[in-house]
């Protein structure tokens, strides 16, 4: 029997390979995908210039209340993606009732990360320095409830699939 969550959220540093995940995950699931950047970029533009705490506050509360929507209509397995990492710290005191997990995308090799980054994506997120930055601190902290850390350094999308669903199926 296939265990579902309500929500399956991913974290990771630009360049983790969440988008690249997630895409296939959701085609393997048939579930909503539902990407913070999408929602974001009624605001931010492709370089991330012009970001803004009050729009970026008001982004976050859209997200919850459409997440919030879904798991009241039923909704199994709802993926969510792009959320920076002090957002993903906010989701445990967000969803209590609820069945989540948390996917964190890790990469242990800097210049791996860098090379992502630095190469043809569809972010428009190009400081390398700063997803180093950010991919050391999701390694360095603590697990949150309900978080899984995985490693993407050198797997194929698909094998990072394979290794998620495992988790997910068998949590």
């Amino acid at each position: 029997m296939k265990k579902s969550f309500d929500l399956i959220i991913f974290s990771g540093a630009p360049g983790s390979g969440k988008s690249t995940v997630c895409k296939i995950l959701q085609k393997r699931l048939n579930c909503p995908l539902i990407d913070f950047g999408w929602i974001r970029e009624f605001h931010l533009d492709r370089e991330w210039k012009n970001a803004n705490k009050k729009e970026e506050q008001m982004s976050f509360e859209n997200l919850v209340f459409i997440l919030k929507n879904y798991i009241n209509n039923g909704y199994k397995d709802v993926i969510v993606n792009d959320l920076q990492d002090f957002r993903i710290e906010q989701i445990p005191k967000r969803f209590t009732k609820n069945r989540y997990i948390i996917i964190s995308l890790i990469v242990k090799d800097d210049n791996e990360l860098k090379n992502r980054v630095l190469g043809e994506r569809d972010s428009g997120f190009k400081d390398f320095k700063a997803a180093i930055s950010w991919n050391k601190k999701i390694i360095d902290r603590k697990s949150l409830k309900n978080e899984i850390k995985v490693d993407n350094t050198h797997n194929s999308p698909e094998k990072t699939v394979e290794s998620i669903l495992k988790i997910i199926q068998n949590d």
